[in-house]
């Protein structure tokens, strides 16, 4: 198999329209974008995150520019509205699950995935990685990043398909897991590497400037519990990726005009001192 590379008022009818006309520019930059064989998922915030999600069933290129300056766009018109002191951990996130699969919805599911599936199967991870965009202010620590991940079913024999979808955590220097991001249902093909997830992220604001570990729980449609799990346990592209928020990605620029009126005033007082010291010898 080939693992993917390693690789976010003014209340007046005026600034409404510059806003609807910017989110239209934004969602047609990351349309067009997307890859003709790949299911691209709209933007969606969570946590002050911004994040854009795509299965990819064919090779893509790693000219994703057009694709993250899109979602930068999104990640910045979204920014007013980001909710950053309501964060789930994982435990959290997994009572939801737990109570969404005692619903009869989820067991009938259940059973009927138990019913079309005949032979013993399971699921692992092939592989993860992530790769770093935007780094405005060169500090090392970056608001924009990538990560792509192919899980598998293992089975005993036979093509054996099934309907998942992944959460995706990040851990500040060793600190609890916080959900950043929840994917839509997808199809797992047996061992198929034509079915890469690979979720783009904008840290809109919210983040602080550090290290950040990333981990991936997958669940299968109807079940409580991580069919499987990876993490920076597993893996080093996983491990520690420098990033910041975008809100303290920011560039500062000298007063040009500033400083060249200050080295004038200096300059001023110091053609008086000489001034001075010539009187005084006179």
């Amino acid at each position: 198999m080939n693992p993917y590379s390693n690789y976010i008022s003014k209340a007046t009818s005026l600034s409404h329209v510059k806003l609807g006309i910017s989110l239209c520019v934004a969602c047609a930059m990351g349309l067009s974008s997307a890859d003709a064989n790949s299911e691209e998922v709209t933007a969606i915030q969570v946590n002050g995150a911004v994040s854009q999600a795509r299965l990819l069933d064919a090779p893509v290129s790693d000219n994703n520019e057009t694709q993250v300056a899109a979602l930068h766009q999104q990640a910045t018109l979204l920014t007013a509205t980001a909710d950053t002191h309501l964060k789930m951990t994982r435990e959290q996130r997994m009572v939801v699950h737990q109570k969404a699969a005692a619903t009869q919805e989820n067991q009938q599911l259940r059973a009927l995935a138990q019913q079309n599936q005949v032979i013993y199967y399971d699921f692992s991870f092939y592989d993860a990685q992530t790769r770093l965009y935007e780094d405005y202010d060169y500090d090392g620590f970056y608001q924009t990043f990538s990560v792509t991940f192919d899980a598998d079913i293992n089975s005993s024999g036979g093509e054996v398909q099934a309907d998942v979808f992944a959460e995706l955590y990040l851990s500040q220097n060793g600190g609890p897991w916080i959900h950043y991001y929840s994917t839509d249902v997808f199809t797992l093909n047996a061992d198929s590497s034509f079915d890469d997830y690979e979720v783009l992220t904008t840290l809109a604001n919210g983040y602080q400037t550090d290290h950040y570990d990333v981990l991936i729980d997958l669940y299968e449609l109807g079940y409580a519990d991580p069919v499987a799990t990876i993490s920076s346990d597993d893996l080093d592209s996983l491990y520690a990726l420098p990033l910041e928020s975008g809100d303290r990605d920011t560039v500062y620029v000298e007063d040009v005009h500033g400083g060249a009126l200050s080295w004038l005033m200096v300059s001023l007082f110091g053609a008086l001192a000489c001034c001075r010291r010539l009187m005084n010898k006179k």
